[in-house]
């Protein structure tokens, strides 16, 4: 898969929370919604707090530090702050991809 790095199994990943792993040099967090996924960079733009041990509620993940909350769809923050940068994914064959760089 050209481009594209794994980055976990889906069914390590828990719904409505969030798995951080380390790939391609990036620390990213892993989140799932309801029947998908998504990956953002798992720094919190705001407060540096760790995405991937954030929670998901209603499309957005909420970030443990200062519960500021990123939509999952295009990393939007819902008080007008830094967004959170999302990575491109897709899930094939129970394996989560991501396009890193």
């Amino acid at each position: 898969m050209n481009g594209w790095t794994y980055l976990c199994r889906l069914d390590e990943v828990a719904e409505g929370r969030g798995l951080t792993v380390e790939a391609a040099g990036a620390r990213l967090a892993v989140l799932r919604d309801g029947g998908s996924v998504a990956v953002l960079f798992d720094r919190c733009p705001h407060a540096g707090g760790s995405l991937g041990s954030g929670r998901v509620e209603d499309g957005e993940v909420v970030c443990p530090s200062h519960r500021w909350r990123f939509r999952l769809r295009d990393g939007r923050c819902d008080v007008s702050g830094p967004r959170a940068h999302v990575v491109e994914c897709r899930v094939e064959s129970g394996a989560v991809w991501g396009r890193i760089g």
